[in-house]
């Protein structure tokens, strides 16, 4: 029960990995369902064959149906249930109310029970319709009727119980009235178990996709809308949002520069409030995370910085917009928006926070600024 129900979580798991990493791109959603599947597997597969190997609890005998009969001989059929072959036995049977006869039986043996079933051993056997020719070879006879099993075995000529197969007449056994192989209608499924196996699975996945929910419906809305770059960090309209996140991470709204990209920010920030050493943060996959110093710090921090709360970064997609229209490039293949400060100062000796914005296709580019104060298209 414990390995079924490990098995359902992790291809659960395994259902929710997929369809994140299809949906987000994060690679924790494809580590995941990596992982998750050879587990699933192992699990599913170790279940299914402690249930094959589990024995079917056994049923009293009725010693009315128990008769003695001769192996004449013994084949494999190919076939075999947890490396346990099913063997073609050639048997001749003689019921004790009844005429002797030759019949063909198909059984799973196990491999230790081999050498009780060699041409020429006495077996018991149990017939459970006397109608029937079908029988079923009983390995651990009751201790009365393995007696008489060693006796038969030791009888010769007219003393023998069970006649020589020329002496027998055939009976066909019916395939279809023959015994279950052992184990092979143990523990089956039953019907609850399976729905609640595969709610199980459900339930996994759910719960696996929760952090990409917002990732999702995001990725729906904008194919519902014909649009499929709005799910993006960069034509999306998610930028304050952003910036929001990215000031959580850095402890305070200064920066030094804010660059919007196909689905990933990447911004520049002191490494504390406060600090004028700069580190690189980056918002991708719906987080946030610090990747180190920057490669190159500013030659005056203190300069640099801007307060990211007094930008409006709902304009950028008007701004997106007005550079297409002034540039031309109405479908580019790429766009990227950088906040920061102008590199220059103006007449007044300010360095005015600027929102610039690049476009690429495939045979031109431009780049349009704008005054991040005014809105307008810097001069």
């Amino acid at each position: 029960m414990v390995l079924r129900i490990i098995s359902a979580l992790a291809f659960g798991a395994m259902v929710g990995g997929i369809i994140g990493s299809i949906a987000t791109g994060d690679p924790r959603y494809t580590i995941l369902w990596s992982v998750a599947l050879p587990v699933g597997i192992l699990t599913g597969m170790w279940g299914l064959f402690s249930l094959g190997k589990r024995a079917t609890p056994a049923a009293p005998i009725d010693p009315s149906q128990l008769a003695l009969a001769r192996v004449e001989r013994i084949t494999r059929t190919g076939f075999s249930v947890n490396d346990q072959p099913q063997c073609e036995l050639q048997l001749t049977v003689a019921p004790r109310f009844r005429p002797a006869y030759t019949t063909t039986h198909r059984q799973i043996v196990d491999l230790v029970a081999l050498a009780q079933v060699q041409p020429g051993s006495i077996v018991v056997v149990r017939r459970p319709d006397e109608a029937s020719a079908d029988v079923e070879v009983v390995f651990e006879p009751p201790a009365d009727w393995a007696a008489l099993r060693q006796a038969e075995q030791l009888r010769t000529g007219t003393e023998r119980t069970v006649p020589l197969a020329a002496e027998a007449p055939v009976r066909e056994s019916d395939p279809a009235r023959r015994p279950a192989a052992p184990g092979a209608s143990a523990d089956r499924p039953h019907p609850a178990r399976v729905a609640a196996w595969w709610a199980l699975v459900a339930i996994a996945a759910a719960v696996t996709l929760v952090p990409a929910y917002p990732s999702i419906g995001r990725t729906v809305s904008a194919l519902a809308a014909g649009n499929p770059a709005q799910a993006g960090v960069v034509e999306g309209d998610r930028h304050a949002e952003i910036v929001d996140a990215l000031a959580a991470e850095t402890g305070g709204t200064q920066f030094v520069r804010i660059g919007f990209y196909g689905d990933y920010a990447i911004a520049s920030a002191p490494s504390s409030p406060g600090a004028l050493t700069i580190d690189a943060y980056q918002y991708r996959y719906d987080r946030t995370e610090r990747q180190g110093p920057e490669l190159i710090q500013p030659e005056d921090p203190a300069a640099a910085l801007f307060d990211a709360s007094e930008v409006d970064f709902s304009r950028i997609p008007g701004y997106i917009a007005a550079a297409k229209a002034s540039s031309g490039i109405a479908d580019p293949t790429s766009i990227m928006v950088s906040v920061s400060r102008t590199p220059v100062a103006d007449e007044s000796g300010e360095m005015p926070v600027q929102v610039l914005v690049s476009l690429d296709s495939p045979y031109e580019d431009a780049s349009v600024v704008f005054d991040a104060t005014t809105g307008e298209p810097a001069a």
